[in-house]
């Protein structure tokens, strides 16, 4: 069941991957377009804010987590005792993973909302809202997910933590 979830995870990175790599192909084609051209792509602005910056921004999260990318303060864990260590990051997931549940149930509700009531951003294109919004509660729930298992291994299956070196502490 955990290589079908880190499967997921990899999937969503690879989808925030290709996102970038289409923002920059629009962004060029775009600049191109609109100096050598006097022809901009006029969708290209509202489709990059609103959809695919959206997509980089969340949902590489859970893998950034699983593969340590994240900024860790390791002021205090280093002079913990290896037996405390455990647990405290146990008990961090934890934390985490409630405030993100809270994040994807109240992102979920105000997805649903704004697919049931027909939002639309109003510009050259209308683009649903809700498009824009989805993506929130899909990187945030996964993210939970992925601190809830960090949090069952760190506390009960005694995975060791591994602290960085002290010079990228500095």
């Amino acid at each position: 069941m955990l290589r079908v979830f880190e499967k997921l995870e990899n999937a969503l990175s690879w989808i925030a991957g290709l996102s970038v790599f289409v923002m920059m192909v629009l962004v060029s084609a775009d600049a191109i377009g609109r100096y050598a051209f006097k022809s901009p792509l006029t969708f290209q602005f509202d489709f990059t804010t609103y959809y695919l910056m959206v997509i980089v921004g969340v949902l590489a999260l859970s893998w950034g987590e699983r593969n340590g990318a994240m900024i860790k303060i390791n002021v205090v864990t280093r002079f913990l005792p290896e037996g405390l260590k455990g647990p405290l990051y146990a008990f961090n997931n934890l934390l985490a993973a409630f405030v993100f549940a809270v994040m994807t149930q109240a992102s979920l509700k105000r997805t649903l909302e704004t697919m049931f009531d027909g939002d639309v951003i109003f510009g050259v294109i209308d683009w649903p809202v809700w498009l824009s919004l989805v993506w929130v509660p899909i990187g945030a729930g996964v993210l939970t997910a992925r601190l809830l298992i960090n949090a069952v291994q760190y506390g009960f299956l005694g995975r060791p933590v591994i602290a960085g070196s002290h010079e990228d502490e500095m």
